[in-house]
């Protein structure tokens, strides 16, 4: 059962908001689990990086699990969001899909933190119940935000089986290049692999909206 804790007297500059140290303490969160592990990463560590008292932790997100389960949500919804307000406007199909993925590189793949994240996340995951949850709640709101952006790139008559095709097959690439993009040296052949894949898809989306005879 959880003790109620009081409100904590944490010193703070005129500068310094609510907001901004619960934003900090979810970006150490997000470094801590990258660097240490899920298993290590404590509450003492993560407060000790952040720079904040371990009080102050328990009191904006009582335990660890609402601790990582906040700082997942809030970089999904930041990536998110990011893509959202990139993605293009007013152009042909062909083009809004080239465009979108090279977004989508630029945000889910060629992005090291955000790698590091899913690498760590995907593997942890195998082996704790709490972050198997998370993982595919992540999983799923990545699912749904790749299909809005599909459905708004192809246009509302586009039929939902080939959204979802086209989300499976872009999700299935999109693991397998950031799980491999640590490891890579030929970043410039790992990017044209890329290429060859989203023109693939682009070709079947387009070829997919036209009318059949």
């Amino acid at each position: 059962m959880l003790t109620a804790v009081s409100k904590p007297e944490e010193p703070a500059g005129p500068a310094v908001t609510a907001g901004d140290a619960r934003q900090r303490i979810l970006q150490t969160t997000i470094q801590c689990f990258c660097a240490y592990g899920y298993e290590k990463s404590s509450m003492k560590l993560i407060s000790t990086k952040a720079g904040v008292s371990q009080t102050l932790l328990h009191y904006h997100f009582e335990t660890k699990e609402k601790l990582f389960q906040a700082a997942i949500d809030d970089m999904a919804k930041r990536m998110f969001a990011t893509a959202a307000t990139q993605l293009p406007h007013r152009v042909s199909v062909r083009e809004g899909l080239t465009e979108a993925a090279g977004l989508m590189y630029a945000l889910f793949i060629d992005n090291l933190d955000a790698v590091t994240f899913m690498v760590e996340f995907a593997a942890a995951a195998n082996h704790n119940e709490f972050l198997r949850i998370a993982y595919v709640d992540y999983r799923d709101t990545q699912r749904r935000q790749l299909a809005e952006a599909l459905r708004r790139i192809a246009g509302n008559d586009a039929p939902q089986r080939l959204i979802d095709e086209s989300v499976r097959l872009f999700e299935t690439v999109l693991l397998g290049m950031s799980m491999q993009r640590p490891f890579v040296s030929d970043t410039s052949g790992f990017r044209r692999d890329y290429d060859v894949f989203a023109q693939m898809l682009a070709a079947h989306i387009t070829e997919g909206l036209e009318p059949r005879r």
